[in-house]
């Protein structure tokens, strides 16, 4: 449930703050280091990402947003 619940955060976040470094932070950690900028390709990316990543690496981007 906490997992779930992180996961809905973090989709949120980046959804509404698109532009912000923090959203752009996750997505090149989470995705590709060179990533220019947070697309609708690169959030559906992240989605299926944040559900296969450990929870370690979970909690990382989760305490980038906050």
């Amino acid at each position: 449930m906490e997992r779930e619940r992180r996961i809905e955060e973090i989709m949120q976040f980046i959804d509404e703050n698109r532009e912000s470094y923090a959203s752009l932070a996750v997505c090149r950690r989470a995705l590709e280091r060179g990533l220019a900028a947070v697309d609708n390709e690169a959030i559906q990316r992240l989605e299926q990402r944040l559900q296969t990543i450990p929870e370690d690496e979970l909690e990382a981007y989760y305490y980038i947003i906050k």
